[in-house]
């Protein structure tokens, strides 16, 4: 669906496909005149990404004052889920925070979260000759976290039952660790002298709490629009804006998620007491002998894993429109937007870091990395995740690293259009009081885009990050040609209120891909309260 204010097109909200769409949030609420939706198919009028319709912000022009306003919202919840005779949500969680405190915590009866602040300022002011009109917003938006720790349905992570009542679940991925070659053992732990038996009912790690329901941010947007009819020939007009937003994101710790898969028997923060059990006889601790071991840690020291957006946009419109004789006229554009967008992660485990920090030995007394002895990594800090509290902040400053993309996309587009109403040369239905409308014009767009991403995302080295993160930059171009025409059949005749055809088409050549665009339409009122229309 294709976004637009006043009949133009918003800037790109990101640099991906999954942000790309625009941020409507840009536009200042206090200058929305009225809002047009076109539904059905409009790539014809608009080009192809109006498939599905468009929606158009059209700006109030003529404002004369100074408006303030300022808007308080929060969010209000009763943790009570649970029907009645139905065990509550409250009680579940209760029992599994007094068995495990450390992840489960019971949320309040009521909660209030969310907080959102706004304040805008809009100043606008006419010529003295009623002509033209300049108007100038600025607004400032603030809202604060939402965490599903404060709600009874999220507090936990549920799990299926197929006997019907709620069971908290989660992740095998735990707090403790869990240490196996999933087949001939699988252990966890709670001491820091020996590994017991890993329970999948009762040791799985619960990720809900720290995961952000609404994420915190604060956007800035300020701008101007404004135009001076110099005759009825030419209007000319501008349209400037500008929007500064940043926000967090945050989900459950990182950690190593299985993704190493052998260990050496002579790795001196085994416990001495498992070493059998995992196949490290005297023979192989001698050696150092790897053998098969997958570990699921959570970072649980390091934090949620954090994703902070820093995004900027600026949309600048200038342009002349006016009557070139009584039956037709012109409008000519130039526009130009460029969305600018700085994400980073953090508390991310790096997975190469991950296989040399558990490649450790015993030197002197001291464990080292392995990598440290042959001088392929100076700075690797070995990592004990077997014991409780064996993780310190050395280690998580070596583990973790921060990812970093910096992206920009931009669009410029020159558009022209004359319109012509054949109404005024006598060119109509004899069956209606309308002429025939024509439309046509020419545009020209271009497109932009580069992200560019650092190594440790391009190599999905980032440990739970879903994979690689491959940066991209490129550019495209269309130059097109359109028309449409709007056919009034018969107005005001018995069994047609209103009947009209209308038609469009749109020649578009992406630098020597061509494509051609068509539209036909039939739109029949019998009364006035009835409107049947295809397409």
């Amino acid at each position: 669906t294709l976004v637009l204010i006043d009949g133009r097109r918003m800037p790109y909200g990101g640099v991906t496909s999954a942000s790309a769409a625009p941020d409507i949030n840009q536009i200042p609420t206090s200058m929305i005149e009225r809002v047009d939706v076109l539904t059905g198919g409009a790539s014809a009028v608009y080009g192809s990404d109006a498939v599905a319709g468009v929606v158009n912000f059209i700006m109030k022009k003529d404002f004369e004052g100074v408006q303030v306003a300022s808007q308080y919202n929060f969010y209000w919840h009763e943790n009570d889920y649970g029907g009645p005779g139905e065990t509550k949500l409250r009680d579940i969680i209760a029992g599994k925070e007094a068995l495990n405190p450390s992840e489960y915590a019971l949320p309040a009866d009521s909660v209030t979260d969310g907080e959102g602040k706004e304040l805008s300022l809009m100043v606008g002011v006419n010529s003295g000759d009623g002509r033209g009109n300049i108007t100038a917003y600025a607004t400032v938006f603030d809202s604060e976290a939402v965490l599903q720790a404060d709600r009874d349905y999220s507090a936990c992570s549920l799990n299926p039952n197929p006997v019907g009542s709620f069971v908290c679940g989660g992740s095998s991925t735990n707090a403790g660790g869990r240490f196996t070659d999933f087949s001939t053992y699988d252990f966890t732990t709670d001491t820091a002298t020996a590994w017991r038996d890993y329970n999948p009912d009762t040791d799985l790690y619960n990720f809900g709490p720290l995961n952000y329901y609404q994420r915190p941010e604060r956007r800035y947007s300020l701008g101007a629009m404004g135009h001076y009819e110099f005759n009825e020939r030419a209007d000319v007009y501008t349209q400037l804006m500008f929007t500064d937003y940043t926000s967090v994101a945050q989900i459950a710790p990182s950690g190593n998620f299985f993704d190493t898969s052998t260990i050496n028997c002579n790795n001196p923060f085994l416990p001495a007491a498992n070493l059998a059990d995992i196949g490290c006889g005297p023979a192989e601790v001698a050696a150092g002998t790897s053998v098969s071991m997958y570990i699921g840690r959570r970072n649980v020291e390091g934090g949620g894993r954090q994703a902070s957006f820093a995004n900027n946009s600026f949309r600048v419109v200038a342009g002349v429109r006016g009557q070139i004789n009584e039956a037709w006229g012109y409008d000519a554009s130039a526009q130009y937007s460029s969305s600018g967008v700085n994400s980073s992660t953090l508390n991310y485990f790096v997975t190469p870091r991950l296989q040399r920090a558990l490649n450790v030995v015993d030197v002197g007394g001291v464990p080292t990395c392995q990598s440290v002895i042959d001088g392929s990594d100076p700075n690797c800090v070995p990592w004990n995740p077997f014991v409780p509290g064996g993780v310190t902040a050395a280690q998580l400053n070596y583990l973790q690293a921060s990812g970093l993309q910096v992206g920009r996309i931009s669009q410029e587009i020159y558009n022209g259009v004359i319109n012509g109403d054949l109404g005024v040369y006598g060119v109509k239905s004899p069956l209606a009081s309308d002429g025939i409308q024509l439309v046509f014009g020419t545009e020209y767009r271009r497109d932009a885009l580069s992200n560019n991403v650092d190594a440790l995302q391009t190599q999905g080295q980032l440990a739970g990050s879903g994979g690689p993160t491959i940066g991209i930059a490129g550019s495209t171009k269309v130059n097109e040609l359109f028309m449409e025409a709007r056919v009034p059949i018969a107005q005001d005749q018995a069994f047609a209120e209103s009947l009209s055809f209308d038609t469009a088409y749109r020649y578009s050549d992406y630098g020597g891909k061509t494509t051609d665009t068509y539209k036909f339409g039939l739109e029949w009122a019998p009364v006035a309260d009835l409107r049947l229309r295809g397409s």
